[in-house]
Protein backbone atom coordinates (compact mmCIF):
# COMPACT_ATOMS: atom_id res chain seq x y z
CA UNK A 1 0.00 0.00 0.00
CA UNK A 2 1.43 3.17 -0.78
CA UNK A 3 0.86 6.23 1.35
CA UNK A 4 -1.43 8.59 0.08
CA UNK A 5 0.51 11.91 0.91
CA UNK A 6 3.98 11.29 -0.82
CA UNK A 7 3.58 8.08 -2.51
CA UNK A 8 5.83 6.29 -0.30
CA UNK A 9 5.61 2.54 0.87
CA UNK A 10 3.40 2.25 4.22
CA UNK A 11 4.72 -0.45 7.05
CA UNK A 12 2.82 -1.72 10.12
CA UNK A 13 4.12 0.19 13.38
CA UNK A 14 3.32 -1.78 16.78
CA UNK A 15 3.65 1.78 18.85
CA UNK A 16 1.03 3.61 16.64
CA UNK A 17 -1.21 0.21 16.19
CA UNK A 18 -1.35 1.50 12.19
CA UNK A 19 0.37 1.86 8.80
CA UNK A 20 3.33 4.52 8.86
CA UNK A 21 5.30 5.79 5.96
CA UNK A 22 8.98 6.07 6.49
CA UNK A 23 9.64 8.76 3.78
CA UNK A 24 6.61 11.49 5.48
CA UNK A 25 5.42 10.22 8.66
CA UNK A 26 1.90 9.74 7.63
CA UNK A 27 0.06 7.30 9.78
CA UNK A 28 -2.84 5.47 8.68
CA UNK A 29 -4.78 3.86 11.76
CA UNK A 30 -6.29 0.21 12.01
CA UNK A 31 -9.19 -0.82 12.71
CA UNK A 32 -10.54 -2.33 15.93
CA UNK A 33 -11.02 -6.04 15.09
CA UNK A 34 -14.80 -4.97 16.11
CA UNK A 35 -15.16 -2.43 13.73
CA UNK A 36 -13.63 -4.39 10.93
CA UNK A 37 -14.95 -6.15 8.19
CA UNK A 38 -15.98 -10.02 8.24
CA UNK A 39 -13.71 -12.37 7.47
CA UNK A 40 -13.54 -14.77 4.80
CA UNK A 41 -13.46 -18.54 5.48
CA UNK A 42 -12.56 -20.98 3.16
CA UNK A 43 -13.59 -24.35 2.02
CA UNK A 44 -11.44 -27.32 1.89
CA UNK A 45 -11.44 -27.62 -2.12
CA UNK A 46 -9.68 -24.15 -2.36
CA UNK A 47 -7.12 -25.21 -0.22
CA UNK A 48 -6.53 -28.30 -1.93
CA UNK A 49 -6.86 -26.50 -5.35
CA UNK A 50 -4.25 -24.14 -4.37
CA UNK A 51 -6.23 -21.14 -4.48
CA UNK A 52 -5.68 -18.11 -2.58
CA UNK A 53 -1.70 -18.68 -2.35
CA UNK A 54 -0.94 -14.67 -3.01
CA UNK A 55 0.31 -13.21 -0.09
CA UNK A 56 0.81 -9.91 -1.45
CA UNK A 57 3.66 -9.23 -0.24
CA UNK A 58 7.33 -10.95 -1.21
CA UNK A 59 8.81 -13.01 1.14
CA UNK A 60 12.37 -14.67 1.61
CA UNK A 61 13.04 -17.88 2.81
CA UNK A 62 14.67 -18.19 6.36
CA UNK A 63 16.03 -21.54 7.25
CA UNK A 64 18.17 -21.87 10.87
CA UNK A 65 20.60 -25.00 10.55
CA UNK A 66 21.12 -25.18 14.16
CA UNK A 67 17.40 -25.62 15.09
CA UNK A 68 15.62 -26.25 11.53
CA UNK A 69 13.22 -23.38 11.90
CA UNK A 70 11.84 -22.35 8.72
CA UNK A 71 10.86 -18.26 8.49
CA UNK A 72 9.88 -15.39 5.98
CA UNK A 73 10.99 -12.31 6.14
CA UNK A 74 11.42 -9.63 4.01
CA UNK A 75 13.65 -9.65 0.66
CA UNK A 76 15.95 -6.91 1.90
CA UNK A 77 16.72 -8.36 5.17
CA UNK A 78 19.82 -10.18 4.88
CA UNK A 79 20.82 -11.79 8.38
CA UNK A 80 19.54 -11.72 11.29
CA UNK A 81 18.89 -14.30 14.55
CA UNK A 82 16.78 -16.88 15.17
CA UNK A 83 14.18 -16.03 17.59
CA UNK A 84 13.72 -20.05 18.96
CA UNK A 85 17.58 -20.36 19.12
CA UNK A 86 19.27 -17.56 18.83
CA UNK A 87 21.62 -18.45 16.74
CA UNK A 88 22.93 -16.49 13.06
CA UNK A 89 20.45 -17.13 10.05
CA UNK A 90 21.28 -15.83 6.65
CA UNK A 91 18.02 -15.64 3.94
CA UNK A 92 17.71 -17.84 0.83
CA UNK A 93 17.97 -15.76 -2.26
CA UNK A 94 14.99 -17.02 -3.97
CA UNK A 95 11.39 -15.88 -3.48
CA UNK A 96 9.77 -18.48 -1.01
CA UNK A 97 6.69 -20.59 -1.72
CA UNK A 98 4.79 -19.53 0.91
CA UNK A 99 1.42 -21.89 0.32
CA UNK A 100 -1.97 -20.99 1.32
CA UNK A 101 -2.26 -17.04 1.78
CA UNK A 102 -3.43 -15.93 5.82
CA UNK A 103 -7.35 -14.87 5.57
CA UNK A 104 -6.97 -13.50 8.75
CA UNK A 105 -4.20 -11.54 11.35
CA UNK A 106 -4.13 -10.25 15.00
CA UNK A 107 -2.13 -7.67 14.77
CA UNK A 108 0.51 -6.72 17.30
CA UNK A 109 -0.50 -4.20 19.98
CA UNK A 110 2.39 -4.44 22.14
CA UNK A 111 6.00 -3.07 21.56
CA UNK A 112 9.13 -5.14 22.06
CA UNK A 113 10.16 -3.00 25.60
CA UNK A 114 6.55 -3.18 27.21
CA UNK A 115 6.54 -6.82 26.68
CA UNK A 116 10.13 -7.02 28.34
CA UNK A 117 9.23 -4.77 30.46
CA UNK A 118 6.30 -6.96 32.30
CA UNK A 119 8.96 -10.07 31.93
CA UNK A 120 11.45 -7.85 34.19
CA UNK A 121 8.96 -7.46 36.54
CA UNK A 122 8.75 -11.37 37.10
CA UNK A 123 12.09 -12.62 36.16
CA UNK A 124 13.94 -10.47 39.53
CA UNK A 125 12.22 -12.83 41.45
CA UNK A 126 13.94 -15.71 40.07
CA UNK A 127 16.53 -16.27 42.76
CA UNK A 128 17.97 -19.05 41.15
CA UNK A 129 18.50 -18.45 37.87
CA UNK A 130 21.77 -17.30 36.59
CA UNK A 131 21.94 -13.05 36.57
CA UNK A 132 21.69 -13.13 32.45
CA UNK A 133 18.25 -14.66 32.90
CA UNK A 134 17.11 -13.10 36.17
CA UNK A 135 18.15 -9.27 35.24
CA UNK A 136 16.70 -10.28 31.52
CA UNK A 137 19.29 -9.76 29.40
CA UNK A 138 17.67 -12.34 27.35
CA UNK A 139 14.78 -9.70 26.58
CA UNK A 140 16.91 -7.81 24.72
CA UNK A 141 16.96 -10.12 21.85
CA UNK A 142 12.79 -10.78 21.78
CA UNK A 143 11.82 -10.96 18.00
CA UNK A 144 8.00 -10.58 16.57
CA UNK A 145 7.03 -13.35 14.82
CA UNK A 146 3.94 -14.35 13.23
CA UNK A 147 2.93 -17.82 14.54
CA UNK A 148 0.49 -19.90 11.83
CA UNK A 149 -2.94 -21.00 12.94
CA UNK A 150 -5.49 -23.07 11.57
CA UNK A 151 -9.60 -22.22 12.72
CA UNK A 152 -11.91 -24.26 11.62
CA UNK A 153 -16.34 -24.00 12.06
CA UNK A 154 -17.79 -27.37 11.03
CA UNK A 155 -21.82 -28.58 11.84
CA UNK A 156 -21.24 -32.05 14.22
CA UNK A 157 -23.87 -35.31 13.11
CA UNK A 158 -22.92 -37.63 16.14
CA UNK A 159 -24.76 -41.23 16.21
CA UNK A 160 -24.12 -42.89 19.46
CA UNK A 161 -25.20 -45.37 22.00
CA UNK A 162 -23.64 -45.48 25.89
CA UNK A 163 -24.11 -45.12 29.35
CA UNK A 164 -25.96 -41.85 30.96
CA UNK A 165 -26.28 -40.80 34.34
CA UNK A 166 -28.72 -38.56 36.18
CA UNK A 167 -27.66 -37.57 39.68
CA UNK A 168 -30.85 -37.57 42.44
CA UNK A 169 -30.70 -35.72 45.62
CA UNK A 170 -27.50 -33.69 47.09
CA UNK A 171 -24.74 -34.56 50.08
CA UNK A 172 -25.10 -37.79 51.41
CA UNK A 173 -28.31 -38.77 49.82
CA UNK A 174 -27.09 -38.28 46.44
CA UNK A 175 -27.96 -40.96 43.80
CA UNK A 176 -26.77 -41.83 40.33
CA UNK A 177 -28.94 -43.99 38.28
CA UNK A 178 -27.20 -44.55 35.19
CA UNK A 179 -28.81 -45.86 31.51
CA UNK A 180 -27.82 -47.37 28.51
CA UNK A 181 -29.05 -45.15 25.34
CA UNK A 182 -28.52 -44.51 22.02
CA UNK A 183 -29.18 -41.19 19.92
CA UNK A 184 -28.17 -38.66 17.31
CA UNK A 185 -26.86 -35.20 18.60
CA UNK A 186 -26.17 -31.96 16.58
CA UNK A 187 -23.54 -29.26 17.45
CA UNK A 188 -22.01 -26.17 15.85
CA UNK A 189 -18.59 -26.07 16.15
CA UNK A 190 -17.79 -22.40 15.28
CA UNK A 191 -14.80 -22.43 16.29
CA UNK A 192 -11.55 -24.49 17.01
CA UNK A 193 -7.98 -23.34 16.46
CA UNK A 194 -5.04 -25.60 15.66
CA UNK A 195 -1.51 -24.63 15.64
CA UNK A 196 0.20 -24.78 12.20
CA UNK A 197 3.93 -24.87 13.75
CA UNK A 198 4.79 -28.29 14.19
CA UNK A 199 7.60 -26.58 16.45
CA UNK A 200 5.16 -25.73 18.78
CA UNK A 201 2.31 -27.85 18.09
CA UNK A 202 2.99 -29.30 21.99
CA UNK A 203 4.51 -26.84 22.88
CA UNK A 204 3.14 -26.48 26.95
CA UNK A 205 5.03 -22.69 26.65
CA UNK A 206 3.43 -21.66 23.87
CA UNK A 207 -0.31 -22.91 24.31
CA UNK A 208 -0.53 -21.39 27.68
CA UNK A 209 0.28 -17.94 26.33
CA UNK A 210 -1.73 -18.13 23.28
CA UNK A 211 -5.21 -17.98 23.01
CA UNK A 212 -7.39 -16.01 20.79
CA UNK A 213 -11.22 -15.46 19.56
CA UNK A 214 -12.00 -15.13 16.05
CA UNK A 215 -13.46 -11.33 16.99
CA UNK A 216 -9.55 -10.33 17.64
CA UNK A 217 -8.97 -11.03 14.02
CA UNK A 218 -8.67 -8.28 10.93
CA UNK A 219 -8.70 -8.99 7.55
CA UNK A 220 -5.07 -9.91 5.96
CA UNK A 221 -3.58 -7.35 4.27
CA UNK A 222 0.56 -7.51 3.15
CA UNK A 223 1.26 -4.10 4.60
CA UNK A 224 0.88 -5.80 8.59
CA UNK A 225 3.59 -8.17 7.47
CA UNK A 226 6.02 -4.99 6.00
CA UNK A 227 9.45 -5.53 8.58
CA UNK A 228 7.73 -8.41 10.25
CA UNK A 229 8.49 -12.44 10.30
CA UNK A 230 6.46 -15.10 9.90
CA UNK A 231 6.51 -19.50 10.32
CA UNK A 232 5.61 -21.15 7.16
CA UNK A 233 3.40 -23.24 8.73
CA UNK A 234 4.59 -26.64 8.67
CA UNK A 235 1.18 -28.77 9.67
CA UNK A 236 -1.09 -28.62 6.62
CA UNK A 237 -4.93 -28.62 6.89
CA UNK A 238 -5.63 -31.77 6.12
CA UNK A 239 -2.74 -32.93 9.22
CA UNK A 240 -4.80 -30.25 10.99
CA UNK A 241 -8.35 -31.01 10.68
CA UNK A 242 -7.19 -34.70 10.66
CA UNK A 243 -5.99 -33.74 14.64
CA UNK A 244 -9.66 -31.58 15.01
CA UNK A 245 -11.63 -33.87 14.32
CA UNK A 246 -9.76 -37.23 15.83
CA UNK A 247 -8.53 -35.97 18.58
CA UNK A 248 -9.28 -32.15 19.86
CA UNK A 249 -13.15 -31.79 19.21
CA UNK A 250 -13.44 -35.14 20.73
CA UNK A 251 -14.12 -34.05 24.19
CA UNK A 252 -16.69 -31.48 22.55
CA UNK A 253 -18.75 -34.22 20.83
CA UNK A 254 -18.91 -36.42 23.84
CA UNK A 255 -20.41 -33.54 25.56
CA UNK A 256 -22.58 -32.87 22.72
CA UNK A 257 -24.11 -36.57 23.17
CA UNK A 258 -24.37 -35.93 27.19
CA UNK A 259 -25.97 -32.44 26.54
CA UNK A 260 -28.59 -33.82 23.99
CA UNK A 261 -29.55 -36.64 26.68
CA UNK A 262 -29.98 -33.72 29.43
CA UNK A 263 -27.52 -36.07 31.37
CA UNK A 264 -24.83 -35.33 33.91
CA UNK A 265 -22.15 -38.30 33.54
CA UNK A 266 -21.49 -40.54 30.80
CA UNK A 267 -19.21 -43.29 29.83
CA UNK A 268 -18.71 -45.91 27.42
CA UNK A 269 -19.83 -44.04 24.64
CA UNK A 270 -19.53 -45.08 21.20
CA UNK A 271 -19.44 -42.09 18.85
CA UNK A 272 -19.94 -42.01 14.58
CA UNK A 273 -19.17 -38.60 13.69
CA UNK A 274 -20.02 -36.87 10.29
CA UNK A 275 -18.95 -33.29 9.85
CA UNK A 276 -20.67 -31.04 7.36
CA UNK A 277 -19.95 -27.52 6.02
CA UNK A 278 -16.28 -27.50 7.23
CA UNK A 279 -15.05 -24.24 6.55
CA UNK A 280 -11.40 -22.50 8.14
CA UNK A 281 -9.19 -19.84 8.20
CA UNK A 282 -5.82 -19.24 8.62
CA UNK A 283 -4.87 -16.74 11.18
CA UNK A 284 -1.63 -15.22 12.10
CA UNK A 285 -0.72 -14.96 15.58
CA UNK A 286 1.50 -12.41 16.88
CA UNK A 287 3.93 -13.20 19.39
CA UNK A 288 7.21 -12.81 20.56
CA UNK A 289 10.32 -15.27 20.86
CA UNK A 290 13.66 -15.50 22.26
CA UNK A 291 16.18 -17.79 22.75
CA UNK A 292 19.62 -18.45 23.81
CA UNK A 293 21.77 -21.19 24.28
CA UNK A 294 23.15 -21.94 28.17
CA UNK A 295 25.46 -24.60 29.05
CA UNK A 296 24.75 -26.61 25.96
CA UNK A 297 20.84 -26.15 26.14
CA UNK A 298 18.73 -23.38 24.13
CA UNK A 299 16.05 -21.96 26.60
CA UNK A 300 13.15 -19.90 25.51
CA UNK A 301 10.83 -16.99 26.35
CA UNK A 302 7.51 -16.56 24.62
CA UNK A 303 5.25 -13.79 25.14
CA UNK A 304 1.64 -12.43 23.56
CA UNK A 305 2.00 -9.76 20.88
CA UNK A 306 -1.65 -8.65 22.04
CA UNK A 307 -1.84 -8.70 26.00
CA UNK A 308 2.14 -9.37 27.23
CA UNK A 309 1.27 -12.95 28.46
CA UNK A 310 4.40 -15.00 28.81
CA UNK A 311 6.12 -17.99 29.67
CA UNK A 312 10.26 -19.10 29.47
CA UNK A 313 12.53 -21.98 30.62
CA UNK A 314 14.91 -21.33 32.86
CA UNK A 315 18.32 -22.54 33.58
CA UNK A 316 18.84 -22.80 37.20
CA UNK A 317 22.72 -21.53 38.49
CA UNK A 318 24.87 -24.15 40.14
CA UNK A 319 26.60 -22.02 41.22
CA UNK A 320 24.38 -19.83 43.64
CA UNK A 321 23.04 -23.33 44.85
CA UNK A 322 26.63 -24.45 46.20
CA UNK A 323 27.51 -20.92 47.21
CA UNK A 324 24.13 -19.62 48.99
CA UNK A 325 24.15 -22.92 51.85
CA UNK A 326 27.72 -21.92 52.18
CA UNK A 327 27.47 -18.79 53.34
CA UNK A 328 24.26 -20.29 55.97
CA UNK A 329 26.96 -22.79 56.98
CA UNK A 330 29.65 -20.05 57.26
CA UNK A 331 27.62 -17.66 59.53
CA UNK A 332 26.71 -20.32 62.13
CA UNK A 333 30.33 -21.13 62.09
CA UNK A 334 31.79 -18.06 62.87
CA UNK A 335 29.15 -17.56 65.74
CA UNK A 336 30.18 -21.02 67.05
CA UNK A 337 34.22 -20.36 66.86
CA UNK A 338 33.54 -16.70 67.99
CA UNK A 339 31.01 -17.84 70.89
CA UNK A 340 28.56 -15.11 69.59
CA UNK A 341 25.71 -15.92 72.04
CA UNK A 342 21.95 -17.34 71.65
CA UNK A 343 20.73 -14.10 69.78
CA UNK A 344 22.89 -14.75 67.03
CA UNK A 345 21.84 -17.82 66.23
CA UNK A 346 17.83 -17.31 66.84
CA UNK A 347 18.73 -14.37 64.04
CA UNK A 348 20.80 -17.03 61.88
CA UNK A 349 17.81 -19.04 61.68
CA UNK A 350 15.19 -16.03 61.15
CA UNK A 351 16.70 -15.08 58.44
CA UNK A 352 15.31 -17.37 55.87
CA UNK A 353 11.71 -16.89 56.93
CA UNK A 354 12.33 -13.36 57.07
CA UNK A 355 14.03 -13.28 53.43
CA UNK A 356 10.55 -15.73 52.09
CA UNK A 357 8.42 -13.11 54.23
CA UNK A 358 10.23 -9.89 52.28
CA UNK A 359 9.72 -11.98 48.61
CA UNK A 360 6.04 -12.84 49.17
CA UNK A 361 5.16 -9.10 49.65
CA UNK A 362 7.25 -7.86 47.00
CA UNK A 363 5.65 -10.83 44.55
CA UNK A 364 1.84 -9.35 45.80
CA UNK A 365 2.87 -5.70 45.16
CA UNK A 366 4.43 -7.09 41.52
CA UNK A 367 1.26 -9.01 41.52
CA UNK A 368 -0.92 -5.87 41.93
CA UNK A 369 1.17 -3.35 39.88
CA UNK A 370 0.84 -5.93 36.93
CA UNK A 371 -3.20 -6.38 37.47
CA UNK A 372 -3.34 -2.64 37.44
CA UNK A 373 -1.22 -2.36 34.17
CA UNK A 374 -3.39 -4.99 32.31
CA UNK A 375 -6.38 -2.93 33.35
CA UNK A 376 -4.99 0.35 32.04
CA UNK A 377 -3.93 -1.26 28.39
CA UNK A 378 -7.41 -3.17 27.81
CA UNK A 379 -9.06 0.82 28.66
CA UNK A 380 -6.63 2.26 26.20
CA UNK A 381 -6.89 -0.32 23.50
CA UNK A 382 -10.96 -0.78 23.51
CA UNK A 383 -10.96 3.47 23.75
CA UNK A 384 -8.74 3.60 20.97
CA UNK A 385 -6.22 5.49 22.42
Amino acid sequence: MKCSNCGGTLRYDIASYGLVCDLCGTVKRLHRPEESAAIGEFDFATALRGNGTNWGVAKRLVTCKSCGAALLSDPDQMSGMCPYCGSAVVLSAEDADCGVAPSAIIPFTLTKEQVAEKFYRWNKFAFWSPEKFRRGKILSDLVPLYIPYWSFEADVVTTYSGKFGYTVGSGDSAKTNVYLKTGIAEKHISEFNVCGSRKFFNDKMLNNVVSFKSRECLPYTPEMLSGMAAEIYTIGIDEAWNYAKTVGLKKDILESTREHENADSYSDVVCSTEFYNVKFKYVLVPVYLAGCKYGGKIYNVVASGTNGRGNCSRPVSIAKFIITPLLFLAYFLIGSILNLGFWYFQIGIALPFIAIAIFVVMFMIAFGKQREQEAKEREQYYSGK
